[in-house]
């Protein structure tokens, strides 16, 4: 009897374990472009709940507080009729999503790609920090 039920203990606590390290984890999202990240889910980061979309990121500061701004990218294919060129092209427009309070952490050499860690708990993403290509800096929420 106390076989079985020693048994059943250390099962359950593998369970457990295993539940709580399925419950959060970290991935890293990587651009390919200088400033853009895309997100394939909705995903928190400080008040703002972004939703499913390609966004640069911007760092700013207003008020000695720092910020990244969110700017959905909409692409739209245009036509362009002038005596030096027919065709089509790809219009960008940036639309502001909204922005989030971080902190801002030095490192010792710039970044090589925009990248944002997100960590997954109980079903819902959050962006924890944010890399900008080119700054030598991180951006902490």
């Amino acid at each position: 009897m106390r076989d079985r039920v020693s048994r059943f203990a250390v099962l359950g606590c593998a369970v457990l374990l295993g539940i709580s390290a399925a419950a959060q984890e970290q991935s890293v999202i990587a651009s390919s472009d200088d400033d853009e990240i895309t997100l394939t889910h909705p995903t928190q980061v400080g008040n703002l709940t972004l939703q499913p979309d390609t966004y640069v990121v911007q760092h700013h500061t207003s008020q000695r507080k720092d910020f990244i701004r969110f700017m959905r990218v909409k692409k739209s294919q245009k036509l362009r009729l002038t005596r030096a060129y027919t065709g089509w092209y790809t219009d960008t427009e940036l639309i502001k999503a909204g922005e989030a309070e971080c902190r801002v952490q030095p490192l010792s050499t710039k970044a090589q790609a925009t990248t944002a860690t997100v960590e997954t708990a109980g079903g819902k993403s959050r962006i924890i920090k944010i890399m900008i290509k080119g700054k030598a800096v991180l951006y902490a929420f």
